[in-house]
């Protein structure tokens, strides 16, 4: 039988400033299987947000092993790491985090131009996801001239182009207004469920979260499967 999709044990993560040191993560486990939703909820600061950046390998720890479809991140050097990113994960920001001076196409564009894909296959990937999210006339705009929900789609469709077995996504519905908030989350669970994409999703938001298959929550430094009171 194969093993779990992602596999997180005993993780230990502790920030230093100065002579004060901050620890975040405490001895964290968790194992998702392939194709799962999971919600991982918090409170601020708890340390979601590094949590994720560990299972991308955009962050470090201290020990403890990182398992992604059986690779274990922690012994990968930081090219490496870069490149099984590129490649296998998806990463969407609460922020959007769109490259300012590229339009829509080009921000979705970007990460299969970096996997050396052929000309041809950007631009019907690129043009295929537009559809998919309801921008196909608005490829040609800068993430200026787009409403945040718009943003979010592009950040959504740039994460997902290049058909990552995983996606993250931090808090992708925390800067939107509720109306607008749902659209672009059930955009993002027909695209990840079509495909068959394991997706870990970061939230504040108790619907939200009840939306996933599982909700797991991190509380100091560790994670359980339960909602926690600190949702709204």
């Amino acid at each position: 039988m194969p093993g779990p999709f992602i596999q997180i044990d005993q993780l230990h993560r502790t920030y230093r400033e100065g002579d004060q040191s901050q620890p975040v993560l405490r001895g964290a486990s968790l194992t998702i299987q392939v194709g799962e939703m999971v919600a991982l909820l918090g409170r601020s600061g708890s340390g979601k947000s590094t949590l994720l950046n560990v299972i991308s390998g955009i962050d470090r720890v201290d020990s403890g092993t990182v398992m992604v479809d059986g690779v274990d991140l922690t012994k990968l050097s930081e090219r490496d790491n870069t490149l099984f990113r590129r490649r296998h994960i998806g990463f969407i920001y609460q922020f959007f985090n769109l490259v300012p001076t590229l339009t829509a196409a080009e921000n979705i564009a970007l990460v299969l131009e970096l996997n050396r894909c052929s000309r041809a296959e950007i631009e019907e990937k690129t043009d295929h996801l537009l559809r998919a999210i309801d921008l196909a006339a608005q490829g040609d705009r800068f993430p200026d001239q787009l409403a945040g929900g718009e943003q979010q789609r592009v950040a959504i469709a740039r994460a997902l182009v290049h058909s990552p077995k995983l996606v993250l996504a931090d808090e992708v519905t925390g800067n939107l207004d509720a109306e607008t908030g749902q659209r672009v989350l059930a955009l993002l669970k027909d695209l990840t469920v079509r495909n068959r994409t394991t997706l870990v999703l970061v939230t504040h938001s108790l619907a939200v979260a009840q939306s996933a298959d599982r909700i797991v929550t991190l509380e100091d430094g560790l994670l359980a499967e339960r909602q926690g009171h600190f949702a709204w």
